[in-house]
């Protein structure tokens, strides 16, 4: 059975502990408070925040990495101060992580920058025994901790994700 995006989503959120982080899919650079994208922030009591990019097919993978941003991290971004991507981008990121299915692990591993820890999740179909584990570890990148009025609004922005994916359901039924 191919693996799911939902079952990556689930086996993070099981993997951090919703009951000691913060964690919220779909992270866009939309928001005021960030100025990348995620599939998954998860947010420490202490304000550090860990993102998690999920890619479950190979084209997804490779469409991801050619992303301007990931492309050109060393280049400068002349329209904030003159800072690398990968500051202008990461710079409220501890960690940064690619999530995939076992059967692209080492294509991931071949693929990812460097400073990006991979987890890979394992469907195993019998025994009914998912597991996500860490098979690279995440460079840290910035030490940014969120201001506690930041911490606030993020739920806020989780809270609209989930609501408009129960107004969806809602929709279909």
């Amino acid at each position: 059975m191919k693996t799911k995006t939902i079952q990556i989503e689930v086996a993070i959120i099981n993997e951090f502990d919703v009951r000691r982080h913060l964690i919220v899919p779909n992270v866009t650079p939309l928001s005021h408070l960030v100025g990348f994208e995620a599939d998954m922030l998860v947010l420490t009591s202490s304000g550090y925040a860990t993102a998690f990019e999920i890619k479950v097919s190979k084209s997804d993978l490779k469409n991801d990495l050619k992303k301007s941003h990931i492309k050109n991290l060393n280049t400068l971004w002349r329209s904030y101060r003159g800072k690398k991507c990968l500051e202008f981008y990461y710079r409220k990121l501890k960690y940064f992580n690619y999530a995939v299915p076992k059967e692209l692990e080492q294509e991931a591993l071949n693929q990812i920058p460097n400073f990006c820890g991979l987890y890979v999740f394992e469907n195993n179909e019998y025994p009914k025994l998912n597991r996500l584990y860490q098979v690279r570890g995440a460079k840290k990148l910035f030490n940014y901790k969120w201001e506690e009025k930041n911490q606030f609004e993020l739920p806020r922005l989780g809270t609209m994700r989930i609501s408009n994916l129960k107004r969806a359901i809602l929709s279909n039924i």
